[in-house]
């Protein structure tokens, strides 16, 4: 294994380089680092983290790549560049980073599968941020936000974000390509996550704010992407367990880095 990757089975953040890992056939091991803790009793709703994460990423956050020596000895500078020591370890943290880290590797000397990154578009890159934003910190919005006013102003940006999103999605394809981009998986863990806003915030409806256009296409582009092989080994097993997770951000109970930032008025792409 060329990789080990330390990740959490309900973190979006952690399921962009899994996504990756999976697409390119990256040899990896997966190490689960956050347990989640809910006694109920203790009021105790954070997470119990791998020794070996804290070590590698003292904020404790997934995804972190430890990146192994016969790896390291293959790359270029300018690859090893993107990366950091810690400890004697070679690591690679920042979820939409590990993605260009890993593609990158991938293309140039993996032998990866399609280019998530074609011809190096800056474009891309720009846009995998700007939806990272939009869309993705906005999602922790309409979950924490404290009045349900603040809730649904967050909801409409999502949606009109995610309609914004769709409209450069081909038609039978992804995000200005007929194969995913690295804005296609930048955004994708949070789209497959949108029954997880219809469970908890239920009054707040995409068609409410979609175009009939925008809703059909939704439903195609999320068919297609869960034909994809990389969704399909990096999805959950139940969705009551997922739904289960986020109940302490949905209850402004979380004390996650997201969580916190969230409850004290930043954004989720700040921490």
């Amino acid at each position: 294994m060329v990789i080990k990757f330390f990740s959490a089975w309900f973190c979006p953040y952690a399921q962009r380089a899994w996504l990756t890992l999976v697409h390119h056939e990256i040899p990896f091991e997966y190490i689960e680092s956050l347990t989640v803790n809910n006694d109920q009793e203790e009021g105790i709703h954070g997470y119990t983290k791998n020794p070996r994460l804290l070590e590698l990423n003292p904020k404790g956050l997934v995804p972190t790549l430890d990146v192994q020596p016969e790896l390291v000895e293959v790359l270029d500078e300018s690859n090893k560049k993107m990366l950091h020591q810690k400890d004697n370890a070679w690591v690679m943290t920042e979820s939409i980073d590990c993605m260009v880290f890993l593609n990158t590797v991938a293309m140039t000397k993996l032998g990866g599968k399609q280019d998530l990154i074609p011809g190096a578009s800056s474009s891309l890159l720009t846009d995998a941020n700007t939806f990272n934003q939009k869309i993705c910190s906005t999602f922790y919005k309409v979950l924490m936000k404290p009045t349900n006013e603040e809730q649904k102003e967050a909801f409409s940006f999502f949606a009109t974000s995610i309609a914004e999103f769709l409209q450069k999605v081909r038609e039978d394809g992804f995000y200005e390509s007929e194969t995913p981009t690295i804005v296609d998986f930048t955004v994708i863990p949070w789209l497959l996550r949108i029954p997880l806003l219809q469970h908890y915030r239920p009054m707040f409806q995409l068609d409410d704010y979609f175009n009939e256009d925008d809703g059909n296409k939704l439903k195609q582009y999320l068919s297609r992407v869960r034909g994809l092989e990389a969704v399909q080994k990096t999805l959950w097993k139940d969705e009551k367990d997922l739904i289960a997770v986020y109940k302490r951000y949905a209850d402004g109970s979380a004390t996650s880095q997201v969580g916190k930032a969230v409850l004290t008025g930043k954004n989720a792409h700040d921490v």
